[in-house]
């Protein structure tokens, strides 16, 4: 998404990619303070990281692999499960682990090493410190991202504002699933239990109809004697096709 012109001191930010500005900008409230900040692969790069650090402020997360300043004796090396190696310059360290695929990670608040860790089942476990950190305080975004991903809403528009609300619709449905699942102790719902069950409550459907419960509704309400009571639910109705039209049908909900 196009980010606008901003007018940035040039002699704060200097010549930097549109990533680099972006995340020195949000930061600079920050900066000076002796902060660590955690990112994902996105935003990660040696050149952010080394003026992070020149500003007082440490950077923690994964790489990607063809970012420019990333040693190629890290990048290109082979490892076997389990493996660890990494490398220095400049006070940063870029690191490679081999789990089920090569993790590769930046820092400068760590030195690379392998430390015992537990997972939510109390299971331990050799990982890098570098990535046993990250996992700390990225897991919440991470999953956040992962599961709205899994159920995505937005779709191929010419224009981008609709894409932008509906992915914000995707968050709002995850936040609030994660607030009812932890307030309510809901912790046997899965998030697409969730999601169904919002959509029929929207649409004044009990929540254990089936779609193929729908159907026959739909069917029953056809069907309707001329005495008989409107009924107030939303079903599927067929949308009128143009003349030699060769697609199938389509369906909207309505009345």
């Amino acid at each position: 998404m196009y980010k606008g012109k901003t007018n940035v001191n040039a002699t704060t930010i200097g010549q930097t990619s549109k990533i680099d500005s972006l995340i020195l900008r949000l930061m600079d409230p920050y900066l000076d303070m002796g902060h660590c900040l955690f990112m994902d692969n996105y935003y990660n790069s040696f050149n952010l990281s080394k003026k992070l650090l020149d500003r007082q402020t440490h950077t923690t997360g994964t790489l990607r692999n063809n970012m420019k300043g990333n040693p190629k004796q890290i990048t290109k090396k082979k490892i076997k499960k389990g493996e660890h190696v990494w490398k220095q310059k400049q006070s940063v360290y870029v690191s490679k682990w081999k789990e089920k695929r090569d993790v590769l990670c930046i820092t400068t608040k760590f030195q690379p090493s392998m430390v015992l860790t537990k997972n939510r089942f109390g299971q331990e476990k050799v990982k890098p410190v570098e990535i046993s950190k990250y996992n700390e305080y990225m897991s919440g975004i991470d999953r956040a991202d992962q599961m709205v991903n899994y159920y995505s809403s937005p779709r191929k528009t010419l224009e981008w504002y609709k894409k932008v609300l509906f992915h914000l619709l995707d968050i709002t449905i995850w936040n609030t699933f994660y607030l009812y699942k932890n307030i309510f102790k809901c912790y046997d719902m899965s998030f697409k239990e969730f999601r169904d069950l919002i959509i029929k409550i929207f649409l004044q459907i009990s929540p254990t109809v089936t779609a193929t419960d729908l159907f026959h509704l739909k069917n029953k309400k056809n069907r309707k004697q001329p005495n008989e009571a409107p009924d107030d639910k939303h079903y599927q109705e067929p949308i009128p096709v143009p003349e030699n039209f060769k697609r199938s049908k389509c369906y909207n909900i309505l009345k």
